[in-house]
């Protein structure tokens, strides 16, 4: 299965040093020019595992054109959300997005979404993490924001209410 990523999950999973779920779940993960460069411009702890991941698995691609149905649905999105939706928009791939108004972009184009929650919740099905609330706990506290009510469906979505 291919993937493609914005640039907020890449961070999330860095940050507790998770980043080869991607790999490990999905195989294929791409990501367009203007996330690689938000990733390469990220600093801080999860820095290095970003790079890492980069010479690794991610598999940057150069910019898609933006379709007129995906200009239309993105106008207001940073570039990186833009050229993520574009790029699973133009391979129908699954999405791995955190940002509210771009997952609901993505699902006006007919995309399946996800994000940083369902991919631990799919890990924790595979048996591939023990816990999804520990991890998630840890992001925030890291510096990922993550609100008390994402943190509680996660919970009941993992089985661990």
């Amino acid at each position: 299965m291919i993937a493609v990523s914005d640039t907020g999950p890449l961070i999330a999973l860095a940050k507790v040093d998770r980043l080869a779920l991607l790999h490990e779940m999905f195989g294929q993960v791409l990501v367009p020019s203007a996330v690689e460069r938000e990733l390469i411009a990220k600093h801080g702890g999860e820095s290095v595992r970003l790079e890492a991941a980069l010479r690794s698995f991610l598999q940057p691609v150069p910019a898609p054109v933006l379709a007129p149905d995906v200009r239309f649905v993105t106008t207001r999105l940073d570039l990186g959300e833009q050229e993520a939706i574009a790029l699973a928009y133009e391979r129908r791939s699954l999405l791995v997005i955190d940002d509210r108004l771009g997952r609901a972009a993505a699902r006006r184009l007919g995309l399946v979404v996800t994000g940083v929650v369902g991919v631990l919740v799919q890990a924790k099905q595979a048996g591939l993490v023990a816990g999804v609330r520990p991890l998630l706990d840890e992001m925030r506290r890291r510096g990922y924001w993550l609100s008390d009510e994402i943190l509680d469906a996660a919970s009941r979505l993992a089985g661990e209410a």
